[in-house]
């Protein structure tokens, strides 16, 4: 892992469970585990892709992250330029143990975009309310300030000062999300949730936004958590990707190495779906069989262990460590090593696509 001081955010062991009551009195049953202990960081100025099927986890493990919602377990370092002293670069804080009121000052540096350019924008509200509320809450800029600094995020993002006095339903999708990045940066945050913020839009609209978010990170310096479940869309826009699977992260690594060379069968059957835009390149899917347990029960041994057609009896007995395997690359695979797996590709076609 790298120096803490290149490191703008630490996971260490994240849990969020959400308890299951049940019977009259509403006891607690059980527990759904829907993050349940990941390990991950995020370096200054680059993007981490967060990848997997629905219901894995992804958005909670963001939230969480950003407090929204409580962590049952784990720490949250984050390194604060805003909140750092005289001769401090930054200053470390455990967002999982900060008190409201650090937590409020913490909010002008972690920000989110979400996933639903529609019900995330309040109706009601103009969009130069909407953007100039950040402002308002955090008492950053004085009203006569705030028209022209809501002008210029407007600008940023692409779109037109007369759009302030407009509201939601008068935009479309793509404006809508626009709007939303544009509320994300009033603060000037260092670090930003993309919380899978090109998935309600259309193709061509999606490649437009994914550029705005380029062009916004050389421009403003930021940090970006990019979940997603296209891996086609983390792959042009993420330096890392992370992998996660029932609540736990199973392989992490710099994108070309996890697409070149994934070292999880769970990241290799992932990367095998990838469309590729070539009708004389074919791509052999590599399908999974059952479906995905229960984060209330999950199996015993490894999470995957069910569907994965590598497993052996002792991936059902003990669960893998988080194993770094050189070069930033991280899996959970008794037979990582070993399998050295790759894309399956049809005959008669090299692994590089070439």
């Amino acid at each position: 892992m790298i120096e803490l001081a290149e490191t703008l955010l630490e996971v260490k062991g994240l849990k969020k469970y959400f308890p299951v009551r049940k019977g009259i009195l509403r006891r607690v049953a059980g527990n759904v585990k829907a993050v349940d202990g990941i390990d991950l960081f995020i370096n200054e100025g680059e993007t981490l892709g967060l990848v997997g099927e629905s219901g894995c986890g992804k958005t909670t493990a963001g939230r969480t992250i950003l407090r929204l919602v409580e962590p049952t377990e784990g720490e949250i370092v984050f390194r604060s330029r805003k909140l750092a002293g005289d001769g401090e670069a930054a200053r470390e804080v455990d967002v999982a143990k900060a008190p409201s009121k650090l937590m409020k000052a913490l909010r002008r540096d972690m920000q989110i975009i979400f996933q639903d350019p529609f019900s995330s924008l309040n109706p009601r509200m103009t969009v130069g309310a909407i953007i100039a509320e950040p402002l308002i809450v955090h008492r950053v800029a004085k009203r006569r300030e705030r028209g022209s600094y809501v002008r210029e995020l407007l600008d940023a993002v692409g779109l037109k000062p007369d759009h302030m006095s407009r509201y939601p339903h008068e935009f479309s999708g793509g404006q809508r999300q626009r709007i939303g990045i544009a509320r994300a940066l009033a603060l000037e945050p260092q670090l930003i949730i993309c919380d899978e913020p090109v998935s309600a839009l259309d193709v061509s609209i999606q490649a437009q936004v994914l550029n705005l978010l380029e062009s916004l990170q050389g421009e403003f310096g930021l940090t970006y958590l990019f979940i997603a479940h296209d891996l086609s869309v983390v792959k042009h826009i993420s330096e890392r990707v992370a992998v996660m699977y029932l609540g736990k992260i199973v392989e992490l690594a710099e994108t070309e190495t996890l697409f070149a060379n994934p070292r999880h069968p769970y990241t290799e059957a992932l990367v095998s779906a990838v469309p590729v835009p070539d009708p004389d390149f074919a791509v052999e899917r590599i399908l999974l069989e059952g479906d995905v347990p229960s984060p209330v029960d999950p199996p015993s041994g490894c999470y995957f262990h069910p569907r994965c057609h590598y497993a052996k009896e002792i991936c059902s007995r003990e669960a893998p460590a988080y194993v770094d395997y050189g070069d930033k690359h991280f899996a959970t695979c008794h037979r990582a090593s070993e399998l050295n797996l790759r894309p399956i590709r049809s005959e008669g076609h090299a692994d590089d696509g070439a």
